[in-house]
């Protein structure tokens, strides 16, 4: 786990152009295609550092995304302000068990994970084909509502806590050799 002030600059520049300028300037050019067609829905991806959790190693993370949070935010009001026929939301898809588990900086290094967290990993987490088919769902739902700043979150309180009281009768491993 590397603390903020041991990156590597090129590593936060990655890290904040693709979590948060990724999604502002893509945000910018879909929302202006979407106004010529009178309508659309722009979603962003919200991750860990939204929420205000914080952990060692993933302070630059965290706070790309805590932006992505006020981006979207700041784009619905806008929308909505501005009478703009487009939709801005939010997707928590929680945790994912993917290769950002044990690379979250995405530059090639490693981050050993402690046996407690691989724990709550196997608790919590899902394949991103399981979480992504659920938050699709939701956003064509949300089409037909035209909600502005929806928020469609995979891993919830309820099923966190639901997860952890079945967790002795779900015995999962992502991290077995053969996943």
């Amino acid at each position: 786990m590397v603390p903020l002030w041991d990156l590597e600059q090129k590593t936060i520049d990655l890290l904040v152009d693709i979590d948060l300028k990724g999604a502002i300037y893509g945000s910018k050019v879909a929302i202006a295609h979407m106004k010529e067609q009178g309508h659309g829905c722009v979603y962003c991806i919200e991750g860990f550092g939204a929420d205000d959790a914080t952990q060692l190693g993933l302070t630059a993370y965290g706070a790309s995304k805590k932006g992505v949070q006020y981006l979207v935010r700041g784009l619905a009001t806008e929308l909505k302000k501005t009478g703009t026929p487009v939709q801005a939301g939010r997707l928590n898809p929680g945790i994912m068990i993917t290769n950002f588990i044990t690379h979250p900086l995405g530059d090639g290094k490693e981050m050993e994970l402690e046996e407690r967290t691989k724990k709550v990993y196997n608790i919590l987490g899902d394949y991103p084909d399981v979480v992504a088919k659920f938050l699709v769902k939701g956003m064509v739902k949300n089409v037909k509502a035209k909600k502005q700043d929806d928020y469609i979150a995979w891993l919830t309180t309820k099923k966190a806590a639901w997860r952890f009281m079945t967790a002795a009768f779900n015995k999962r491993d992502f991290f077995a050799e053969e996943n």
